[in-house]
């Protein structure tokens, strides 16, 4: 089963009903945060995903009754069960966060991901761009690590491009290996960055 795939079914609804302003790509951003930033009340969730109250109560009885998260005073945290399946999402995404990238940055907000070994999975780009539209970004670039450089997918060296200041600070930002993926992801609001960039990674079928 795919991470996309596993995300879907913990988004799936059990009812018959309208249709909801939140899929599995939230689903899985929020678990992302949460395991780095738990505990959040529901109102912090909500700016951070760009949603009303009522889609966050609907999100969050999900995922509590899929036994992903438990609810208290103190606000949101993961379960046993969803520290489980952040740490597997930690393994493929080592890095993802928001920063300012130059002339890669596409927006007033940019959002980097590190996708682990995901060389095989890229063909050109274009599938990340587009799934990075859909949740609202303005675009994405996708770069792949290589010999020390990164490349454009395909194989193009691509860091005679721009100031070599740009790829210092991505790499002092993702620390990548090898054979790793870079997607950077900009939007107007950085609500549509995040989502944009774990949109646009999660078309890797990982």
């Amino acid at each position: 089963m795919t991470l996309k795939s596993r995300l879907q079914a913990l988004s799936e609804k059990k009812y018959i009903g309208p249709l909801e302003s939140f899929d599995y790509v939230y689903i899985g951003l929020l678990i992302y945060w949460l395991g780095e930033n738990a505990p959040k009340s529901r109102s912090e969730i909500s700016d951070f995903l760009g949603l009303g109250e009522g889609s966050i109560r609907t999100m969050l009885r999900r995922l509590k009754e899929k036994g992903m998260i438990n609810i208290t005073r103190e606000g949101v945290r993961l379960s046993d069960s969803g520290l489980v399946f952040f740490s597997k999402l930690k393994t493929i995404f080592p890095t993802f966060k928001e920063g300012s990238f130059g002339s890669l940055s596409l927006g007033k907000f940019s959002v980097i991901v590190r996708v682990d070994k995901g060389k095989e999975k890229v063909s050109h780009g274009i599938e990340q761009r587009d799934e990075s539209i859909r949740y609202g970004a303005k675009g994405a670039i996708t770069l792949v690590y290589e010999n020390g450089h990164f490349m454009i997918p395909g194989g193009e060296d691509c860091e005679a491009l721009y100031p070599q200041e740009t790829w210092e600070k991505i790499r002092m930002s993702t620390g990548p290996k090898s054979g790793d993926i870079i997607i950077i992801c900009g939007a107007e609001s950085i609500q549509r960055a995040y989502l944009g960039c774990f949109a646009a990674a999660l078309t890797l079928n990982l």
